[in-house]
């Protein structure tokens, strides 16, 4: 009888052990990504007709530990590309790269055991480069300022190992300057009188497969 016990003990131990453990302990995701950026008025700015471009694609791929059910840190890289005068022959292209770090809070099982939401706060840097050699007959340009993502999304799990991230939308603000070396003469132009504001609120949409 007593071995009986044991067993039966042990047995929802074990069960509890599971239960508490019923969440991905790390997940990737990479995808799909569109950067809507804030051209802080340079259309009025620049003036002449000049067509300047506010959507760029890209990727985005993102690493999150889960240290709870609903608590977890993430890391989240994204690139994006185009040429930002889409009506200047020659002008060279632009490049965007975001690394940024912080929590993230997903809300599993309030809404059904496949649809899982969460939310974002995350921190660090953007940085932005032109290759200015074809246009302007000088070195490329390049700048790196803070950056911080404040979003979420939804993902749909399709498999105990895949999800699709139907949608994740992030506030994305950064802090540049203008500074870009051998273009502005390694000096700040946004911000100064005359010339749009130092910061940007920019905006991104995700959406690919996640593995946990």
């Amino acid at each position: 009888m007593r071995k009986v016990l044991y067993i039966a003990l042990a047995v929802m131990l074990c069960g509890l052990y599971a239960v508490s453990q019923d969440y991905p302990k790390a997940e990737l995701f990479g995808g799909f990504s569109v950067l809507h950026a804030d051209t802080e008025n340079a259309q009025n700015f620049i003036g002449g007709g000049v067509n300047i471009k506010s959507w760029y694609p890209g990727w985005t791929i993102a690493g999150q530990y889960n240290l709870t059910k609903m608590l977890g840190v993430k890391a989240d890289i994204s690139g994006h590309y185009g040429t930002p005068l889409t009506n200047v022959p020659g002008f060279p292209k632009a490049k965007s790269y975001t690394f940024v770090f912080g929590p993230v809070i997903s809300f599993r099982d309030h809404f059904g055991d496949r649809l899982t939401p969460f939310a974002h706060a995350l921190f660090g840097g953007n940085h932005i480069s032109v290759d200015s050699s074809a246009f302007f007959g000088s070195p490329s340009g390049s700048e790196t300022s803070f950056a911080m993502a404040f979003g979420g999304g939804v993902d749909w799990r399709l498999t105990h190992h895949f999800s699709a991230r139907l949608g994740q939308f992030d506030y994305l603000y950064t802090k540049h300057c203008g500074n870009l070396g051998a273009l502005t003469g390694n000096t700040c132009v946004l911000g100064t009188p005359g010339f749009p504001t130092d910061h940007q609120n920019n905006f991104r949409f995700s959406t690919g497969i996640v593995i946990h």
